[in-house]
């Protein structure tokens, strides 16, 4: 009697030409997953739009600069014979001997459409005081000093911030400032005034001034830290303070109802003099060397649905080679046939999470808008499992596991610091308990019972 012969398998019921499929399928559903994410850079592109349309209307981000003292002064050129044949005239520039500022921020926020941009009203009052120049180290003369042509500048960069005039209280006297202050090398826009009383001076005499500004911008207010010793005081009632620049405040309150916070910042903290004149700006106070030193405070906006948004989407392959192995896992230890068909609309609905996210968050807080999407994939997916798994069981099996899924991607999202560490535990997890399912199957044969389609 002959021995029996071993049926032969198709490939196709091959568990090698399944995992292939599986393959193909999970490549090819990162297309409409690259789709999404081109979706969201295109809503995030809209709201920085909008952002910036606002901003414009409204007032930009502001870097309030100085005051700076500038002292024009003349330099004679002279022939063989002593005798004056040219006289030019230079500037010299010099910055505070001490610079305070205390500030009061009130926050808004404006609506365009779905979006919302973070504006302030800035109500400030700037004191300090200078010193009398000295033009001594450069050895120019006191009588070639054009001490009644001096001025004061500030620099502003969005002057339509700027909500009344503005006046400068200069050794008791009281002085209106006027548009054009600009400074080479420093800012382009911003105001200046006359300034008078510097030639019946003594030498190092101190000069005190103050002035009081009210100006409007959006999402950021920074100074620069002219004064050889610079104090910075904020108090705002918008929660959540993004303290940015060169230098973080010395001292900071932040509760749910507003912050306060001081900076003080000594000129050694910085790359550039306290004094120089017109053809030495390149070397000593290169315009990088300005934008460097700024500081200040940011209106941060903690929920930002398309980051939050984004940042799920980087699981969306995981998602899908997760719940695709449950299925593959569902075949290999049940008898039931799945077609590639049924792995391709549970993918779809997978990558359809993702719109359902973006659309509904950009109207409701995230949090809420996550729990319908992920309830509404959960229920899809759950009923067509009942269906093509042929077995409650089963299809609680899957339910669970998307619960875990989803609830895991969530903990993720909220965890920005710990996303990578929380992460890898659980792929090891996985991971883990993938190969404890699988350590006894046979990997030569079809399936372990016999498969029947659903």
């Amino acid at each position: 009697m002959s021995p029996d012969i071993p049926e032969k398998r198709k490939f196709r019921d091959s568990v090698l030409f399944k995992m292939l499929v599986i393959g193909l399928l999970i490549l090819a559903l990162g297309i409409p997953l690259m789709m999404v994410r081109g979706q969201i850079l295109e809503r995030k592109q809209r709201r920085d739009a909008v952002v910036s349309e606002v901003s414009s209307t409204w007032g930009n981000a502001q870097t309030l600069g100085g005051p700076v003292l500038t002292v024009p002064y003349q330099v004679h050129s002279m022939d063989s014979k002593g005798k004056v044949v040219n006289t030019s005239t230079y500037l010299a520039f010099f910055l505070p001997e001490t610079l305070k500022v205390d500030g009061r921020l009130s926050p808004e926020l404006r609506r365009r459409g779905i979006f919302e941009v973070a504006v302030y009203r800035a109500d400030l009052h700037v004191s300090g005081t200078f010193q009398r120049p000295s033009f001594a180290e450069w050895e120019i003369p006191p009588q070639d000093v054009l001490w009644d042509k001096a001025w004061l500048s500030i620099g502003v960069p969005d002057m339509r911030g700027i909500r009344h005039n503005v006046r400068l209280v200069w050794d008791k006297r009281v002085l209106q400032f006027t548009p054009g202050g600009g400074v080479s090398g420093l800012w382009t826009k911003g105001l200046r005034v006359p300034v008078s009383g510097l030639a019946q001076g003594m030498e190092r005499q101190a000069h005190p001034f103050a002035f009081d500004l009210a100006i409007r911008g959006s999402q950021q207010l920074r100074f620069l830290p002219f004064g050889k010793q610079s104090v910075v005081t904020l108090k705002s009632s918008w929660p959540d303070p993004s303290f940015s620049g060169s230098f973080l405040p010395e001292s900071r309150s932040v509760t749910s109802s507003g912050f306060e916070s001081t900076w003080s910042v000594p000129y050694f903290g910085r790359s550039y003099p306290q004094q120089w004149r017109e053809g030495e700006r390149a070397e000593l106070v290169p315009e990088n060397a300005i934008e460097e030193s700024a500081f200040g405070v940011e209106l941060y906006q903690p929920v930002d649905v398309y980051q939050k948004t984004e940042r799920s989407v980087k699981y969306g392959m995981l998602f899908l080679v997760l719940t695709f192995l449950a299925f593959f896992l569902f075949e290999a230890f049940s008898p039931v046939l799945l077609h590639p068909m049924h792995y391709l609309l549970v993918g779809s609905a997978l990558c359809l999470f993702y719109v359902l996210l973006l659309s509904i968050s950009e109207h409701i807080p995230f949090g809420v808008a996550y729990g319908i999407a992920s309830a509404g994939i959960l229920v899809l997916i759950s009923g067509y499992s009942l269906a093509i798994l042929r077995g409650k069981r089963r299809a609680l099996a899957m339910s669970g596991m998307l619960v875990i899924l989803y609830g895991y991607l969530y903990v993720l999202l909220q965890a920005e610091d710990y996303a990578l560490l929380l992460g890898s535990i659980g792929l090891f997890v996985i991971l883990a308990l993938v190969m404890f399912l699988t350590r006894k199957v046979d990997w030569y044969s079809p399936r372990l019972g016999k498969a029947t389609a659903p």
